[in-house]
């Protein structure tokens, strides 16, 4: 039982401080049931415990959307991937016309050497050969390689870049890389030569190939060099050419 501190006002149980008040030390008379234990309050009764279900499971969410999502990476890997390389293979595949630039023009003779580039190096054009209608090669169109040398260089030079076409007729063709013919023929592409390979400085041998229409006329192997100046823009353009004599050929396999 709390009783009222008649100096400060306040409440508090006499019982605990033997009637001073704990907050001003002023003693209080209290009445005797003030100093009676309280009796004890009955513990709270314990709720019976009732069996709950268990929670819902989880709802699996539809896994449409994931289908959809993962035919959407297909479709956009074919387009991104496998359509460009297709589509390369096919154009390596096709004969096309190329423009070449006026320049001063000289003559080689075939299976003999000759200098080539701001430096002179050695150059051998050897064996042409025409190998018909092989695999990857569109109908109406023919591959045609020539054997070429190149010798070896004391120093690499890039004041200038090399290049190499078949003239066929009236018309210039540019030199297949060995990327395009890769993708259509690798067995060819292991013995090919690049046209870049003939500004180098090691020694180096290969076949240049060519797709032109079938009998597409006399062909001329022409040897290009680019001067280039101090923002590596062509400055001069000269080409060596080279007529050929045009065997039939083959390839294994085929």
């Amino acid at each position: 039982m709390k009783i009222l501190c008649s100096n400060c006002g306040l409440r508090y149980d006499p019982a605990a401080s033997e009637g001073v008040c704990p907050y001003c030390g002023r003693y209080n008379e209290a009445p005797p049931e003030a100093y009676a234990p309280e009796a004890a309050q009955p513990a709270p009764e314990e709720e019976e415990v009732l069996w709950t279900p268990p929670a819902p499971a989880r709802r699996r969410t539809s896994r449409t959307a994931l289908v959809l999502f993962l035919l959407f990476l297909a479709v956009f890997g074919a387009e991104c991937v496998i359509f460009p390389l297709v589509t390369g293979a096919a154009k390596a595949g096709q004969s096309k016309a190329s423009y070449v630039p006026a320049a001063a023009v000289t003559s080689a003779a075939q299976n003999e050497a000759f200098g080539f580039g701001p430096a002179g190096r050695q150059v051998l054009v050897g064996a042409a050969e025409t190998l018909g209608e092989v695999r990857g090669v569109e109908q109406g169109s023919e591959l045609v390689r020539v054997w070429c040398e190149v010798d070896k260089e004391q120093d690499y030079r890039s004041d200038w870049a090399s290049d190499a076409y078949l003239q066929a007729g009236d018309v210039w063709y540019p030199a297949v890389q060995t990327y395009d013919l890769e993708q259509f023929y690798p067995e060819l592409a292991a013995e090919a030569l690049d046209p870049y390979a003939l500004q180098g400085y090691s020694m180096d041998e290969g076949w240049l190939y060519f797709l032109i229409p079938q009998g597409a006329g006399e062909c001329t192997l022409w040897l290009q060099c680019q001067s280039l100046d101090r923002d590596y823009d062509v400055s001069e353009v000269a080409m060596t050419g080279i007529a050929l004599t045009v065997e039939e050929g083959s390839v294994s396999g085929e």
